[in-house]
């Protein structure tokens, strides 16, 4: 593969990703690629030279790999993550063959929409998203709360550095207490508020689950928090005929095991 410098050119496209939280560019010399007779610059993005470094690719999905190794495929954040979807949806590059998405475990069309969703949002979330690692996870909820309640979380990452697992906490509890909250609750308190009402709203659960369970012969529980409706029904037994009476006391359950589900149902529990 022949590279080599070449003079007299202006790119016609360019294939910017980067957001970097200082204009310094350590990368040089700058660099473009040639497909299809058009030239693609690589790095040093809106800036132009009178040389360039031409290297040679054969495809588009190369051209972008080759300019993501020029700053290093692991120091990228998740707006410039979210910044490659962009191009990539531009230009028909297929997302597989970016070694990036690959490298930072980024798959998935839903994925990949969140991602694309960032690159709408605030300066200062956009800021704060290009320093800390929030999954995509988190940024899917966090992209499901109500307007106020995404401006709350904008303005607490403004006023302070949080870390990744608040932010998480922070998101979560928004998203699962909103429908719940009053508009008068939003203030800078907000979340010492919801943090109690969950409080209160758990231990209310968990006092009608040992309602329904109680007098039960086996042991009931969540593996999962009750994020989903799968339950754990667990007994001890010495014998088999212990096995078949506890099998049966079980049986005898089944209203009781009726009405649980009854009740995660209305829980919105599935």
């Amino acid at each position: 593969m022949k590279n080599r410098i070449i003079s007299g050119i202006t790119p016609s496209k360019s294939l910017n990703w980067i957001y970097r939280k200082t204009d310094d560019d350590p990368v040089y010399p700058p660099a473009v690629t040639e497909i299809d007779g058009e030239f693609f610059q690589l790095n040093t993005f809106d800036i132009y030279f009178k040389d360039y470094f031409l290297c040679e690719t054969q495809s588009l999905a190369e051209a972008l790999n080759r300019s993501v190794s020029l700053y290093g495929i692991s120091t990228l954040n998740t707006v410039e993550l979210a910044n490659l979807t962009v191009i990539c949806d531009r230009l028909k590059i297929d997302k597989k063959k970016i070694e990036a998405f690959s490298f930072h475990n980024i798959k998935g069309d839903k994925n990949f929409e969140t991602l694309k969703s960032v690159t709408h949002f605030c300066p200062v979330l956009m800021r704060y998203l290009s320093v800390k690692p929030i999954p995509v996870k988190t940024i899917a909820v966090f992209d499901k709360l109500e307007k106020e309640f995404r401006r709350f979380v904008k303005n607490t990452v403004d006023d302070k550095d949080i870390s990744v697992q608040e932010f998480r906490k922070m998101v979560n509890l928004l998203f699962d207490m909103q429908a719940s909250t009053k508009d008068e609750e939003i203030g800078p308190d907000l979340l010492k508020k919801l943090t109690a009402k969950k409080d209160m709203t758990r231990l209310s659960f968990m006092k009608q689950m040992q309602n329904l369970t109680a007098g039960m012969k086996a042991d009931i529980f969540s593996d999962n928090s009750f994020e989903t409706a799968e339950l754990t029904v667990s007994f001890k037994i010495n014998s088999p005929d212990e096995l078949k009476q506890k099998v049966k006391y079980l049986g005898d359950d089944i209203e009781k095991i009726e009405n649980i589900y009854r009740f995660l149902d209305e829980q919105n529990i599935y």
